[in-house]
């Protein structure tokens, strides 16, 4: 976990970066930016207001790391923190080459050195690069003799970081660890993750679980209708309970959700050929992070739609679920026992 409260701004430098499609140039700063401590705290908290760090990266390359253009910029850096501004300024260089796409907004890359990030109980440096690409309208008053002028003004959002990569200086052998931000259009080609970062997501527990995940949802979707929808949503929150235990396994998930109703084999079929389709290899065991669940897809996993009338959100309880066909009626019912509403 990341705590963001005592982290400190050591040094900022900030440069222009055009569409390189369009010729615009890139616009160089000579130095790094003063900052008063008010200034500084504002801005602190635009650059790292959007990170989730329990979605975590590492830098990539397909023969060697350093042949990654940030990766080595920032390690010569994390060496030598006085060559931060120099560093910055070839991390503009190569963004404005990765610039290419047509629809590529212009904007600013400010680049940044944290001090005191605490990142898993252990104090740490980092380096941030931030781009700023929308610009919004304000309205600014000023005071004059008699009364007041008004006029408008156009900066830069605090309330919505465009794209984002905060580096920490651990794990270097590994490709560091990072976290990223990309509010891009699809227009954006993903520039900023792929061609400009390069990074890969770390595979710990974070992306085990939400791997684990979607494929349960896949497994469950494609059972055949001899299971129907109510057993289909039991299996999927027998997935999430299993999911919240201290340490998982397949094999738990396979006994817990998919063994009650004879379908642990078929599963555990399904599992080698999820892992040799999608190239992923599930550990032995991992701590499940019940965080990176989406709630929006168990409820779709979880929810039994009727007709065009009636939605039935299934979160337990299976025992206390019947279905059945009315003859007269010539229609299928639910039978729900509880105790008590809510």
């Amino acid at each position: 976990m990341l705590y963001k409260e005592y982290i400190k701004i050591k040094a900022l430098s900030v440069h222009r970066i055009g569409n390189k499609a369009a010729v615009e140039g890139v616009e160089l700063s000579d130095s790094p930016v003063e900052l008063d401590e008010t200034l500084g705290e504002i801005l602190k908290s635009y650059f790292l207001m959007a990170f989730k760090d329990e979605e975590r990266y590492r830098f990539s390359h397909p023969t060697d790391n350093d042949l990654n253009a940030v990766y080595s910029y920032a390690s010569q850096a994390f060496e030598n923190d006085g060559t931060f501004h120099e560093q910055s300024k070839n991390m503009a260089k190569y963004l404005y080459e990765q610039s290419e796409h047509p629809n590529i907004k212009r904007g600013d890359l400010y680049v940044v050195y944290f001090k005191d990030c605490i990142l898993d109980g252990e104090t740490i440096d980092a380096i941030g690069l931030f781009k700023s690409e929308n610009k919004d309208t304000y309205i600014h008053i000023n005071h004059v003799a008699g009364g007041f002028s008004v006029e408008s003004q156009t900066g830069m959002s605090i309330n919505k970081l465009d794209k984002g990569c905060l580096i920490f200086n651990i794990k270097k052998n590994e490709g560091y660890m990072a976290c990223v931000v990309d509010n891009a259009n699809r227009s954006d080609a993903k520039y900023w993750v792929n061609d400009f970062l390069q990074l890969k997501r770390c595979e710990d527990d974070f992306r085990q679980t939400e791997q684990v995940v979607a494929m349960c949802k896949s497994f469950i979707t494609k059972l055949p209708e001899d299971y129907d929808k109510a057993t289909k949503a039991v299996m999927m929150n027998k997935v999430i309970e299993t999911l919240g235990e201290s340490s998982v396994s397949i094999g738990a998930i396979a006994e817990n959700a998919f063994e009650p109703v004879g379908a642990s084999d078929d599963f555990m079929r399904y599992v080698d050929s999820f892992q040799a389709k999608n190239e992923v290899t599930f550990r032995e065991s991992f701590q499940g992070k019940k965080e990176c669940i989406s709630k929006r897809g168990v409820r779709i996993a979880t929810k039994i739609r009727l007709d065009d009338n009636f939605e039935l959100n299934i979160l337990g309880g299976e025992k206390n679920i019947e279905k059945g066909f009315n003859r007269n009626r010539g229609q299928k019912y639910y039978t729900l026992y509880f105790d008590r509403e809510k």
